[in-house]
């Protein structure tokens, strides 16, 4: 009986000290962020902007990566990161950053096996777009710059590029991280095109407005 209370007893002094390192963790965390959204804010306010005009969003996309003159036809996979200001209720500027996931392999109409993997994607964009309720309807147009690996073929895989596109906005009524609004949206990008290349893709992800 004796050692069961002391198990009890140890228990729930770890117990304790478990909860009060995850309350210290917490709140060094909630101060970590607003030290971090202090910093973002002043820097902005001294360029004569506000950061309740800027969002970011995060997005998972299915890349199309075509060659037709050799046959290669592959589908990576992107991660992607966007970070834009809203400069007026109709436009906005936007960067963006793309991290290849994963790739395929095939062949080629030479019979030769090709396996492609999506690189970095880096891009400059300006956004116009119609607000209707809580939609919002944008086109995106602007600079790329793709980056991919494709073994098995010795041709251009990517480079600077006009890029364009479209999609729409949700603003939910969810909120997260201090009662930001979370938004999702889904877009369809021509990111490269240009020496028998069309590298295109289709993107679904959520934002937050901070």
């Amino acid at each position: 009986m004796k050692k069961m209370i002391k198990m009890l007893a140890c228990t729930a002094l770890g117990l304790t000290v478990l909860c009060a390192q995850a309350q210290t963790v917490e709140k060094k965390a909630a101060s970590g962020v607003a030290k971090g959204e202090g910093y973002v804010s002043k820097g902005l306010k001294s360029a004569g902007f506000d950061n309740q005009d800027l969002y970011g969003e995060l997005g998972l996309s299915l890349l199309s990566y075509k060659i037709a003159s050799y046959g290669i036809s592959s589908h990576p996979v992107m991660i992607r990161a966007i970070a834009g200001y809203d400069f007026h209720r109709n436009l906005a500027l936007e960067a963006m950053l793309g991290l290849g996931l994963g790739g395929s392999t095939g062949v080629g109409y030479y019979g030769s096996g090709y396996n492609v993997s999506a690189g970095t994607m880096i891009g400059a964009y300006a956004k116009p777009r119609i607000t209707l309720g809580d939609m919002e309807l944008f086109g995106r147009v602007g600079l790329t710059n793709t980056s991919s690996s494709v073994r098995g073929y010795a041709g251009t895989d990517g480079g600077a590029s006009f890029s364009y596109g479209a999609g729409l906005r949700y603003m939910t009524q969810w909120a997260a991280m201090g009662n930001r609004n979370v938004s999702i949206n889904a877009d369809y990008m021509s990111y490269y095109s240009g020496s028998g290349l069309k590298y295109t893709g289709l993107t679904v992800g959520a934002g937050l407005q901070f």
